[in-house]
């Protein structure tokens, strides 16, 4: 790759967060004049890879957008998912790499059918936006909303404890007809997941397998924001392979899910107990105390006590703890071990 190709590289992958000081950056990084790295911005504005916005002092630059579709659909009793995949979707992608429009039309189609089948929906509204960084789908419906499906499913008392089983793994609102797999799988398929519904929203960072829930403006239905990048090499298969190849059946509990705040204390028996729902049948149950610093002596008894009431021959792991957390969640399980 030539010198210019190379930097103007570097502005298209690092515009986003240097939208205001990508030149300075861009010459911090190759060592070149001013005028060189406005040179290699004019191309890319001619190109039509970025727009500049403002003079002066005030320029800033931001992606252009290479599409940016939406529409709003009404479900009607003959009204087929594939029409809406094939003609608004895939066709306005088609010139991206075949894993990426491969996990797109899997993941459309298991989203619409669940529309269908589960949301009691009479509309829906899709958007799809990609830029050189990103591919952003964004879909909405007015139905009941999914973390209130779950919640009267598995009848837990509010949205949060909904929206922490959905990141637990595989759930469905149907078990005589569904496996649940396809929404756990998707988050997995893409770099950033949000899912908002009933004031809530679960977001799913792949790359730092980090999950978060904050209170959310959403109140009817179910909106989903989706992002990967264009040049990722995920798959849909590499993906199946890791989540379902295993022989064991198993979860990943993100302890922070259970925070509501920022500042809570992990701490009570009652927190660890709504952590430990469907945990009946499963061999290995892992821990996860990412973004967690301290937790009390309480919820660790709990979690263990509670795990091995539950189901006494699962394998049970801690990861991503500090030395704190180690020596309190030892010291609990080795009263029952």
């Amino acid at each position: 790759m030539n010198s210019s190709r190379k930097i103007k590289k570097f502005i298209l992958e690092n515009l986003n967060g240097h939208r205001k000081d990508i030149i300075y950056t861009t010459i911090q990084k190759f060592g070149i004049s001013r005028q060189a790295i406005l040179k290699h911005m004019h191309t890319l504005i001619n190109e039509k890879q970025i727009v500049a916005y403002g003079r002066t002092r005030d320029r800033y630059y931001e992606l252009r957008p290479q599409v940016n579709f939406h529409k709003s659909v009404e479900l009607k009793d003959d009204y087929d998912p594939k029409h809406t995949i094939d003609n608004y979707i895939i066709n306005h992608i088609s010139s991206l790499k075949p894993n990426i429009i491969e996990i797109i039309r899997f993941s459309m189609d298991a989203l619409l059918n669940n529309i269908l089948d589960h949301s009691k929906a009479t509309k829906f509204y899709f958007k799809i936006y990609l830029t050189y960084n990103d591919l952003h789908i964004i879909l909405n419906d007015n139905g009941v909303g999914l973390f209130e499906n779950i919640k009267t499913l598995l009848n837990v008392d509010n949205a949060h404890i909904a929206a922490i089983e959905l990141a637990k793994g595989p759930l469905t609102t149907d078990p005589d007809n569904h496996s649940g797999d396809e929404l756990f799988t998707l988050m997995h398929l893409f770099d950033y997941t949000k899912i908002e519904s009933s004031e809530k929203s679960l977001k799913y960072l792949n790359q730092k397998n980090f999950w978060k829930i904050d209170d959310s403006i959403h109140k009817q239905g179910t909106r989903i924001h989706l992002k990967i990048n264009p040049y990722s090499k995920r798959s849909c298969q590499s993906i199946f392979e890791k989540l379902f190849f295993s022989k064991k059946m198993s979860i990943k509990v993100p302890i922070n899910l259970i925070k509501t705040n920022e500042n809570q204390i992990v701490n009570t028996r009652a927190q660890a107990k709504s952590l430990l729902r469907n945990i009946e049948k499963l061999n290995l149950i892992e821990f996860d105390f990412n973004n967690i610093d301290i937790i009390g002596p309480a919820f660790a008894d709990e979690l263990i006590r509670n795990t091995k009431k539950k189901n006494e021959s699962a394998n049970i792991k801690w990861i991503n703890s500090n030395k704190m957390i180690d020596v309190l969640m030892s010291r609990a399980y080795s009263r029952f071990s």
